[in-house]
């Protein structure tokens, strides 16, 4: 089973989304929670505030219409916190709650002494069957408000908050005020219905929005995948359109192609080397099986036998050195050949291999001279650097008639390291000049006409490459070939 991409995208979204979501809804019912308790938690503390500053403001006007009434300084307390320190608070409370009445009118209030004993409260508080709890006044006694929920018989919830009040900073009595949370507890109600339905429903759109999003997105790819289904061996000429989209899908894209553009050109120098391999084996072949047919006839004399097996022996020769050369080209494709750079003298890695040619140069009659003026070296591995001449060296003998001349000469000019090889010879017919150095390549030099695989010319080209340079060739026709190698100059 395939599982589709837009599938996982969509459901990866949807998860993402959900999960931001839960996250956003939990933080925003916990905030508007807390917001609501703090909102009434305050209400609660200045109401209670309230009510202490109005027994407060009772008593000491009681106290100034004593003095006013020239009672005797012994009988009148001399502060309203002497008064209730000395047992005085119950009378005040009641006398407070008689004249004023305010407990009728605020919240369900409660006003509680140090000792935990209810001086006055509420009628409405009756209701609630709030019990004063020792704990609850014993945290008090620390001196900072205390807000409690308690859970009501009619299934509602209340919040009390319990306030010590001080005079000349000393705890007199506590005053506790309660609020009802009905109101509060039905709009976190309505939040979180509003949260539970919002949220699959926002899932719901978001996994349609983002299964649109994702076929539109990938519909290009859809393509592709068509035109990538209907290419064969035979058809890797063709390619998949790119989107100019400018994102990883063009890059997809023209990855894509390059790499069957590396493909085609597998497929292309595989075709190549079958056909190079069997041309060039072929005919050799042919040959030793013609003449080993006609020596084994009848006999032969031991010259003629002689004379035949050195002729076997440089067929033999020829077939080993195209073979070889099949083998460099197909080690050199595959990266099989390990790079060992190193600094090195050109001039004088030109001189050696020449060296070696030099049996071959005089049996042929052809003069190779080297001009190597001055010190110019390159940064390259020399096996690879010595195929590289060699490959040129033996192409312009191969091709230069007898009594012709090689010239090799190396220079640093602009930057760059030269090697540049001429020949004598004929030269390279026009329409073959700009696939010389394609591998397997199959030309006829205008001197003699002789084939060649052009395998040599191939392997140069991807030597100077590797070395960061290129390889030209230009030959005027009856003019010889000119060879030109270019490497980045090295300073020693």
């Amino acid at each position: 089973m395939i599982r589709s991409i837009r599938f996982t995208l969509t459901l990866w979204y949807v998860a993402i989304l959900i999960v931001i979501l839960s996250l956003f809804a939990g933080i925003l019912y916990t905030n508007v929670k807390a917001n609501l308790f703090h909102d009434t938690d305050r209400l609660l503390a200045s109401e209670a505030d309230g009510v202490g500053d109005a027994i407060s403001s009772f008593g000491k006007a009681e106290l100034e219409a004593k003095r006013l009434k020239e009672i005797p300084q012994g009988e009148i307390p001399r502060s309203f916190y002497e008064e209730v320190s000395h047992g005085g608070l119950p009378a005040l409370v009641g006398r407070w709650t008689e004249v004023t009445d305010e407990l009728d009118t605020v919240r369900p209030v409660r006003i509680v002494s140090l000792e935990g004993e209810t001086l006055s409260f509420s009628p409405s508080l009756s209701k609630w069957a709030i019990p004063v709890s020792d704990s609850t006044l014993l945290a008090a006694r620390e001196g900072k408000a205390l807000f409690e929920t308690y859970a009501l018989s009619d299934g509602h919830r209340a919040r009390m908050a319990t306030c010590p009040i001080f005079e000349q900073g000393h705890l007199i009595y506590f005053v506790q005020v309660v609020a009802s949370l009905l109101q509060a507890d039905a709009s976190l109600d309505r939040l979180k219905s509003w949260l539970f339905w919002l949220i699959p429903s926002t899932a719901l759109l978001a996994s349609l929005m983002g299964w649109f999003l994702a076929s539109l997105v990938l519909r290009p790819v859809g393509r592709m995948i068509h035109e990538a289904r209907q290419m064969s061996e035979s058809r890797l000429h063709r390619r998949i359109a790119v989107p100019e989209t400018g994102d990883e899908l063009q890059e997809l894209g023209l990855t894509f192609n390059g790499m069957i553009d590396r493909f085609e050109r597998g497929f292309k120098r595989l075709r190549q080397f079958s056909a190079a391999a069997s041309h060039e084996l072929r005919t050799p072949l042919t040959v030793m099986k013609g003449e080993i047919e006609l020596v084994l006839r009848k006999a032969r004399t031991d010259e003629e036998y002689e004379r035949v097996l050195r002729n076997q022996l440089s067929v033999v020769n020829d077939m080993a050195h195209v073979v070889e050369q099949l083998l460099a080209v197909a080690h050199a494709e595959d990266g099989e050949l390990a790079v060992h750079w190193e600094t090195l003298e050109l001039g004088a890695l030109v001189r050696s291999v020449a060296q070696s040619f030099e049996s071959i140069a005089l049996e042929k009659n052809v003069s190779v001279q080297v001009l190597a003026g001055g010190s110019v070296h390159v940064q390259g591995e020399r096996r690879l650097l010595e195929r590289l001449v060699a490959n040129l060296l033996e192409n312009a003998i191969k091709h230069t008639p007898s009594e012709g001349r090689v010239t090799f000469e190396v220079v640093e000019r602009e930057g760059q390291s030269l090697l540049i090889v001429r020949d004598t010879g004929k030269g390279i017919l026009t329409e073959d000049l700009p696939q010389i150095f394609d591998k397997f390549f199959s030309h006829k030099r205008l001197s003699d006409g002789t084939p060649s695989t052009g395998i040599g010319l191939g392997l140069c080209r991807w030597i100077a490459e590797v070395h960061k340079g290129k390889i030209d060739v230009a030959s005027p026709v009856n003019e010889g070939a000119e060879f030109t190698v270019s490497f980045p100059a090295l300073e020693v």
